[in-house]
């Protein structure tokens, strides 16, 4: 071609005007663009029938088609006027004139700019048009591979069902113990196969499959080899599936290990049992032994306020000299015995408890660390955090707080005689004090020491045949009646069960939920019971229970060997990690909170089991998910038992065998950077750091370039401020956790982790508001959830990925703190589910502000907390008044709401929202700590109406009618100290009302008496003014009352017998502080009364013993003093 053109330039040199070392070099370069064009128009029409051809709707290629073609045609159009005036000259042999000539030189002066522009056009359309050709390679994959992808699915259910299988008989057949990891590996493989392509699927919905640079590279890569990948995992998975079903059929293993079916009954979630059985004597035994009083007794810090006073009693059992006899009980037994059930009752017992100034229950296990338990023992005393890091400045923190104090130190779960460090600090303990040891072996117990007296072990075997048998009874639900053939197969099991109580609840607890009778002889007849056991070794009874569970909750509880025996978890730090690992499955539009709730309920069934216990303690937790529970030793055996291939631990002075097969590792050593070890395990998925003292990046680092193929990782409660910057090699990673952390920002590479689909931040409370996300963060479409640090929610609003995922849950904001004092902020708060806590209010000035929030968009909350923190006393009532009647006014929520709480308010409740029906769905209203002065209106839906230390509000007339709340059911009035008016007499019109409360309110004056609706089931009157003088007439015709207080009535003088006795369904009955009080009728009704308290009625006369049903009741109330008494009727 190059011939051609220096022909052209020969030609034109007269006229071209310029050198024709110049002309020729332009022309070249169009010459070369040319030639690109020639080459590029096959792959572009190409790329027009492909898209053409695709037979679905995709947008990208039907916007992107028609730019296609228009360059295809101006690339034609290009290249047709080339041969076309190359032939016309070739032809004419250069021997053009006149008009032709003027044409041609027209037509070069603009052929390079039509070339060029032709030449970009197409090579930019043609870039794009192949970017999604490669997502369509991607989008079509499942189908390409659809066969490899069915065949797994199809393969994956029936390998689950082997391993269920065959895993409870892997202690008995060596064959089938060494082939089972390689069966759980392959499933394993087929799983993370799924899985990767449902993650590849997020990845493109959330691009909306526009996609470039790092990532299209990314996905490029891994859609390289997946048939082949594919294809192995089949085959091994068919290959290992055929010869476990080989071994099982020649070891005659049933084929369902789980009979049950449907059959099961609902689990319920309520306590387990609460009833001891067969212990009383050892109970009574352990008391006597420890010297505390039949009667209690009062502790050391009672009885200098009773020396004081001049009431000192038991003056000799007071000395406040250092312990001269350290009291030493031990609890002896085999495991599953009850040794820490019996402790516990000795702990709780109220004469313990009220015999020591300190009691304190510590944990010991198999892991003896002194530092941990004198710092467990320094937090139980003073109720606050030990971050004491000095050996000796723990020991002598400790031995002050012991000091001249009665201490009960139970240390629960010895297994070494290292428990004896412990008595240094304890002799700084006042005389009394004691310590009760729990342990399997009585060897532990051999020490020496001047200042102790080991008292004589208390030993448990199993329980005696008939206590034992009332115990399974009550455990399997057979207690309430006879069951006939259930009794005999039920019978037959307990007789195997050795008398272990926890074989007995936890087994017991699996009969329970079962309906029909081949359940139980499914249990009965199970060949768990062929595994070869030692005299006392429950453990065939303990696998029985595991095995027979359901399958979803059998994973929930093997994951747990992650943890060491004895570790504390509470069922929230649970349900995350449940959550995590992909165990609580996720329907479409599911949020995080609803998949909580699931895992809570999963906790709170094996909970039921006895799969967890309660961590004895004496904090008291806001909800019972926070409440630290640890797992059974055995129960641990057995966990760690199904999951040794599979689940590491690496703790202090431990060393872990590192194996292919360990997918998660968990990490509890004091200082986890010493964890050069964990970089061999190349194949774990789920890291869990569970240290609080890490601190180090470079540790990190290392574990960002060697175990790659991590795809949960959680940091939670670590100290790490900072993501080392190859955190973007976890390019596998599903789930991140860093909550609760002191991180400040996240590095740029984070924004390479495409597969991400759950972050967690919350509480991330040191992240900079610049520059802790990277402007990349838009790149993570697969993100589905995000949990983000509160502080910054207002700084996310173009980070769209981040507010798309984020959710939020049970929160508590402060304006002052969250807000920047800005309540505006919290309209970036999209999606809050379920408990919303919003305090500070007092700093919103301005009825806009209010409205800005923009709390009438969160259609998810269903419990509204709205919190003043305005001080007791407000310099200008009035101003406060108006001020907080008016950003009430602009808080209206949204109509889905179901609680309505408000707290610290100082305005009138006149909002309009509240009484134009705007909240159909409220049922429950409480107003606390106010100084509300008027209540003018009420949502009509409530059910509950609670108004709580209102010290300034004075009637309830306006709005406490029946026709204004016709669904109330219940009424609770407490401490309003200057309320004076209610509208009593009508409250027979509540017609579903059936708990009345009212509490402390002396100043109220009722003209008329108290009429009430036969409904009720609770009434509650205490120091309640005039409404007194109602009783006894408004407890007539009150057929379904079961629980009545009178408390603090002085001017009640008697109840007749016939108001007494028309209370037929009464359960409860307390009577305190009514000084007047000389007669309850007849009292024969006390024989239906299951909780009788009477307290501080002086002149009451009464003929106690027995009711004619032969009942004991309690000794009478001392007419010389006010003691309370309880009568409680047993059988």
């Amino acid at each position: 071609m190059e011939g051609f053109w220096n022909r052209v330039i020969e030609f034109l040199e007269p006229t071209i005007g310029q050198s024709p070392v110049n002309a020729l070099k332009n022309l070249l370069a169009v010459s070369e663009k040319i030639s690109w064009l020639q080459v590029k128009l096959p792959r572009a029409r190409l790329l027009i029938e492909r898209s053409e051809s695709q037979g679905f709707i995709y947008k990208p290629i039907d916007e992107l088609l028609p730019q296609l073609k228009e360059a295809v045609n101006k690339a034609e159009i290009v290249l047709a006027e080339f041969e076309s005036q190359k032939q016309r000259l070739e032809g004419s042999n250069w021997r053009i004139q006149g008009e032709l000539l003027k044409n041609f030189r027209n037509w070069i002066s603009d052929y390079p700019e039509n070339v060029t522009s032709a030449h970009c056009m197409l090579d930019h359309v043609c870039n794009e048009m192949e970017k999604i050709c490669v997502m369509l390679d991607i989008l079509k994959y499942p189908n390409q591979f659809n066969i490899h992808i069915s065949r797994l699915c199809a393969t994956l259910p029936r390998a689950k069902l082997l391993i269920e299988r065959s895993e409870c008989w892997r202690l008995k057949h060596k064959s089938i113990d060494e082939l089972l990891p390689q069966l759980k590996e392959a499933v394993y493989k087929a799983d993370i196969e799924k899985d990767d392509i449902e993650s590849i699927k997020r990845i493109l919905e959330g691009a909306e499959y526009r996609v470039e640079g790092e990532l299209l590279n990314y996905l490029r890569n891994w859609i390289t080899g997946v048939p082949d990948k594919a294809k192995i995992t089949q085959d091994t998975l068919d290959y290992v599936c055929n010869e476990m079903e080989k071994l099982c059929q020649n070891h005659k293993i049933p084929e369902n290990p789980n009979q049950f079916g449907n059959n099961a009954r609902p689990i319920t979630r309520s306590s387990h049992h609460a009833e001891i059985y067969g212990r009383d004597k050892e109970l009574n035994d352990a008391i006597h032994l420890l010297k505390v009083p039949r009667s209690g007794s009062c502790s050391t810090k009672q009885a200098k306020k009773e020396k004081n006073s001049g009431l000192d009693i038991h003056k000799s059992s007071r000395s406040m000299e250092k312990n001269r006899s350290l009291l030493i009980l031990p609890i002896v037994g085999m495991g599953g015995m009850g040794k820490t059930t019996l402790a516990q009752m000795i702990y709780k017992d109220k004469r313990v408890q009220s015999y020591f100034d300190l009691p304190i229950w510590i944990c010991v296990s198999d892991k003896f660390d002194l530092e941990r338990l004198m710092k467990e023992i320094i937090e139980c005393a003073s109720g606050n955090k030990c971050n004491l890091s000095n050996f000796n400045k723990i020991e002598e923190t400790l031995e002050e707080m012991l000091k001249s104090k009665r201490v009960l130190l139970v240390l629960d779960d010895i297994w070494s005689k290292e428990w004896q460090k412990l008595l240094g600090p304890m002799n700084e303990s006042s005389k009394g004090s004691a310590i009760i040891l729990t342990t399997r072996s009585p060897e532990h117990l051999q020490c020496t020491g001047v200042n102790m007296t080991i008292l004589k072990s208390i030993s448990l075997e199993g329980l005696e045949e008939n206590i034992y048998w009332n115990f399974f009874r009550s455990c399997a639900g057979l207690a309430a009646k006879n069951y006939g053939q259930l009794e005999d197969i039920a019978k037959e099991i307990c007789h195997r069960l050795k008398g272990s109580p926890l074989a007995a609840k936890t087994l017991g607890g699996l009969l329970k939920n079962r309906i029909t009778e081949q359940d139980w002889i499914a249990i009965r007849d199970s060949k768990m019971w062929e595994l070869k056991q030692g005299e006392h070794d429950i453990t065939p009874v303990l696998q029985l229970s595991y095995q027979h569970l359901p399958s979803h909750l059998k994973k929930c509880f093997s994951f747990c060997s992650l943890y060491p025996k004895d570790h504390e978890l509470s069922a929230i730090e649970l349900a995350k990690l449940w959550i995590m690992e992909g165990f609580i499955p996720k329907k479409e539009n599911d949020s995080l909170k609803h998949m909580e709730d699931v895992a809570l309920g999963y906790f709170q069934d094996l909970k039921n089991g006895c799969f967890f216990l309660n961590k004895t303690s004496n904090k008291n937790y806001e909800h019972w998910k926070y409440e630290k529970h640890v797992i059974h030793d055995l129960m641990h055996d057995v966990c760690q038992s199904i999951t040794t291939e599979e689940c590491c631990c690496l703790q202090d002075g431990e060393i872990c065998l590192t194996k292919d097969t360990i997918h998660h590792l968990s990490v509890l050593k004091k200082n986890p950077e010493n964890t050069r070890e964990m970089l061999t395990f190349k194949n774990v998925h789920s890291l869990l750091v569970a240290s609080p003292n890490y601190y180090g990046i470079n540790t990190m680092k290392s574990w960002c370039h060697r175990l790659t193929s991590i795809r949960r990782l959680s940091l939670t409660k670590s100290k790490i401020k900072g993501l080392p910057e190859n955190i973007g090699n976890l390019k596998y990673l599903q789930y991140l956790d860093i909550s609760n952390t002191p991180i400040e920002k996240l590095p740029d590479s984070f924004c390479t982790l495409y597969n991400l689909q759950h972050l967690d931040m919350w509480s991330c409370d040191k992240f900079l508001e610049s520059p802790g996300f990277p402007n990349g963060s838009n790149k993570l479409t697969g993100l589905q959830f995000f949990r983000p640090p509160l502080h910054l929610v207002h700084c996310l609003t173009d980070k769209r990925n981040l507010v798309r995922a984020m959710q939020l849950y049970d929160l508590e904001y402060d304006v002052v703190k969250h807000g920047g004092n800005k309540i505006e902020n919290l309209k970036h708060l999209t999606g809050v589910r379920g408990y919303f806590y919003i305090k500070s209010l007092c700093t919103v000035l301005r009825k806009e502000a209010a409205e800005e929030a923009e709390l009438n968009k969160q259609e998810f909350v269903d419990t509204l907390h709205l919190c003043w923190d305005t001080e007791w006393e407000l310099p200008n009532r009035d101003v406060e008044n108006e001020i907080h009647r008016e950003v009430l006014e602009g808080l209206r929520p949204h109509p889905n709401l179901r609680v309505l709480e408000i707290f610290k308010y100082a305005g009138s409740l006149a909002a309009n929202w509240m009484g134009d029906n705007l909240l159909s769905n409220l049922r429950r209203f409480s107003l606390s700590m106010s100084w509300c002065c008027s209540i003018s209106q009420l949502p009509r839906s409530i059910t509950e109406l609670v108004i709580d230390r209102c010290k300034m509000l004075t009637s309830l007339n306006d709005c406490l009618r029946p026709n204004l709340l016709p669904e109330l059911k219940c009424i609770n009035i407490r401490w309003c100290y200057h309320l004076k008016s209610l509208p009593v007499e009508s409250f027979s019109g509540f017609e579903s009302l059936e708990k009345l409360y009212i509490k402390d309110c002396r100043e109220l004056t009722c003209p008329a008496k108290m009429v009430l609706p036969p409904s009720i089931k609770v009434l509650e009157l205490d120091a309640c003014g005039e409404l007194e003088n109602s009783i006894p007439s408004c407890l007539e015709n009150l057929p379904f009352l079961e629980e009545l207080s009178i408390l603090r009535c002085p001017s009640i003088v008697s109840i007749p017998d016939e108001v007494m006795r028309n209370l037929k369904s009464l359960k409860s009955l307390s009577v305190q502080h009514c000084p007047n009080l000389i007669s309850l009728g007849d009292e024969g009704f006390l024989k239906s009364i299951k909780v009788f308290t009477i307290w501080c009625c002086p002149k009451r006369k009464i003929t106690w013993g027995r009711n004619p049903d032969g009942r004991q009741l309690s000794e009478a109330p001392s007419s010389s003093n006010a003691r309370k008494r309880k009568a409680r009727a047993r059988k």
